[in-house]
């Protein structure tokens, strides 16, 4: 290049600006040869230059320098300038970016502290639950010990209780020979009111039979000398009359005869001047005083002798017992103590005791033997037919070993099928055994009272079951026992009635199933059969609000899952089939319905839906 306006030209070719995406390399100018570069010593001019400035002004425009041809030259244009500085300069996303990185380095480093911080919580949490854990641990250890304890605590618990059976029974025999002697002494109390009304009229009759005899003695004294044959044979027949009574009255020996109280004797002349001594006096024992055998001589007439009153009653003995409330009129014979009709049922067990007698003294044995008929109620039997099952001996019936009560063998024969079938294999057998913890003591003992009583009670009942929720644990374990015995369903009919009908209603909780699942008698427990056909259709047609709670209860009681499947299955089955008789309807009908069976809508017959849904409905 021969000139800086060609060498700014070229360059301007190869410097870019810094705003283009790949920045280009900046090639060096190339070298001047000699001859350009002495024309260019030539040509150039120096000047001196103040504050920057070739033409020595201070803010003025510069003046272009001068060529040696007189041409001006431009040594730099202000946009070139401008571009090339350009260059130089930080982009503004450049810095953003700095300042956005510096930023996240402190935020790098705040996390980090975090991170840290969260550590040490980690750490301490992990070292609380270690903590936590070696005291479940020992919870746990708690746990077993008392779990072995409650066991150990049951066991004496059921002996205690069974003790108690046995102080109950003895009570029992007790209050029973205590009634016998409470009767016992009303009949001698009886006895002994009738024996002191005899003594007291008795004693009356004598004191009065020698005062007359003193009267009479008197009389005959005073008409001695005008009596005549009449009245020597009426004075006669007074005497032998008095001496009579005198002899006909009989004092008992265990009571003292007390003398009537006897006037004192006096004297006065008769009018026919005749003066009499009447001698008033009455043997005696030897024990007389001798004050009263020394009194003076006393004389009475006619006129003057009178019949004193009888004394005032002796005293008697008396008992601190008050028997007349035990005893009769004297005249009627001695009482006997009447039994009073049976108490309703007790509230608290169900057993029922009449007052003033037992089951063994009410009924009375003979050696007629009844016929077994199990499926007969002996409710709807008379009293005699009734008290027929009591004859024969007694057995046992025994929980575990342990004597729960006795009852007459054919009574037992008669209730319960169970009983029948074992006495008729085993005829000499004297207890009927059960293992221990079939069922509840205290609801065999209900069961067993019950036939017990039906031998001598004038009327007849049913064990009723207490309607209270509190109750229904008590209530099961009866309904248990009963079916444990055998006793017939016409006796415990009811039971089930009762305790389906909540089932059906919903008016049961998952405690009482669960001890429904518990107690279950799986020969014949048509309470469990009703809560499973029941638990099943709720599931169908997802009327269950808990369905966590139903199955927790089935996993414990494999026992209602199983019958739930089984129902499920049985549903299953009959649908299928009723699903095939639909579509053999379509083509004339099933046999079944061609046999006759049906209606004529073709809803019918054996395969029919409402049926198959009914069966499980109910409660068998």
């Amino acid at each position: 290049m021969s000139s800086g306006v060609n060498f700014w030209a070229a360059g301007n070719n190869r410097v870019k600006s810094a705003s283009s995406p790949t920045p280009a390399i900046v090639e060096a100018p190339q070298k001047l040869k000699s001859d350009t570069m002495s024309q260019q010593k030539k040509g150039l001019v120096l000047r001196s230059m103040k504050n920057g400035t070739a033409n020595g002004d201070t803010n003025g425009p510069s003046t272009p320098a001068s060529t040696p041809n007189g041409r001006k030259t431009d040594w730099a244009d202000e946009e070139e300038d401008s571009e090339f500085l350009a260059q130089f300069t930080k982009d503004p996303r450049i810095t953003t970016l700095e300042t956005t990185i510096v930023l996240k380095d402190e935020r790098v480093k705040e996390l980090e502290a975090t991170v840290v911080t969260k550590n040490l919580r980690v750490a301490e949490l992990e070292a609380a639950v270690q903590d936590r854990d070696h005291r479940i641990c020992n919870l746990e250890a708690d746990s077993d010990d008392k779990e072995v304890r409650i066991g150990k605590l049951e066991e004496a618990n059921h002996e205690q209780f069974l003790q108690v059976q046995e102080f109950l029974r003895d009570v029992a025999k007790k209050d029973e020979r205590i009634t016998v002697l409470e009767h016992e002494l009303s009949q001698k109390a009886a006895i002994i009111l009738d024996l002191e009304s005899k003594s007291n009229s008795d004693s009356q009759a004598s004191t009065n039979c020698k005062e007359v005899a003193i009267v009479e003695k008197a009389k005959t004294d005073n008409s001695i000398a005008t009596k005549t044959p009449e009245t020597e044979s009426v004075q006669d027949h007074k005497e032998v009359e008095v001496e009579r009574a005198i002899s006909d009255t009989s004092v008992s020996d265990s009571f003292e005869i007390v003398e009537a109280y006897k006037p004192e004797e006096t004297t006065k002349e008769s009018p026919g001047g005749v003066t009499e001594k009447v001698a008033s006096s009455i043997d005696t024992s030897s024990e007389t005083s001798p004050a009263k055998a020394n009194s003076p001589t006393h004389y009475v007439t006619k006129d003057t002798l009178k019949v004193v009153p009888p004394a005032p009653k002796p005293k008697t003995l008396t008992f601190p017992i008050d028997f007349s409330k035990y005893a009769k009129k004297p005249a009627a014979p001695p009482a006997t103590a009447q039994p009073q009709s049976p108490p309703p049922m007790d509230s608290r067990n169900g057993h029922t005791t009449p007052w003033g007698r037992s089951a063994k003294q009410a009924r009375v044995k003979t050696d007629a033997k009844p016929t077994f008929n199990p499926s007969a109620d002996i409710r709807q039997m008379s009293l005699m037919e009734r008290a027929k099952y009591a004859n024969g001996p007694e057995v046992a019936v025994k929980l575990g070993g342990i004597e729960v009560m006795t009852i007459p063998k054919y009574l037992l024969m008669q209730c319960s099928v169970k009983a029948l079938v074992y006495f008729e294999a085993n005829p000499d057998a004297t207890s009927w055994d059960f293992p221990a913890g079939y069922m509840d003591a205290d609801a065999a003992k209900v069961c067993l009272t019950w036939m017990d009583e039906m031998t001598f009670q004038g009327r007849v009942y049913s064990i009723n079951l207490s309607a209270m929720p509190n109750h229904d644990k008590k209530n099961l374990h009866i309904c248990r026992a009963a079916r444990v015995m055998g006793l017939n369903n016409t006796y415990v009919g009811h039971f089930t009635k009762q305790l389906c009908d909540r089932i059906r209603n919903h008016e049961v909780s998952y405690e009482f199933m669960d001890m429904v699942c518990e107690l279950v008698y799986p020969e014949n427990d048509p309470i469990f059969d009703c809560l499973a056909n029941n638990l099943v259709n709720q599931v169908k047609v997802s009327a269950i609000k808990d369905m966590t709670s139903l199955e927790k209860l089935m996993a414990k009681h494999a026992t209602l899952k199983g019958k739930m499947s089984h129902i499920e299955q049985m549903m299953a089955k009959r649908m299928r089939k009723a699903g095939g008789s639909r579509e053999d309807s379509q083509y004339g009908g099933s046999k079944e319905r061609r046999g006759g069976g049906g209606n004529r809508g073709g809803h019918g017959g054996s395969g029919a839906p409402s049926k198959a849904l009914s069966l499980f409905s109910r409660s068998r």
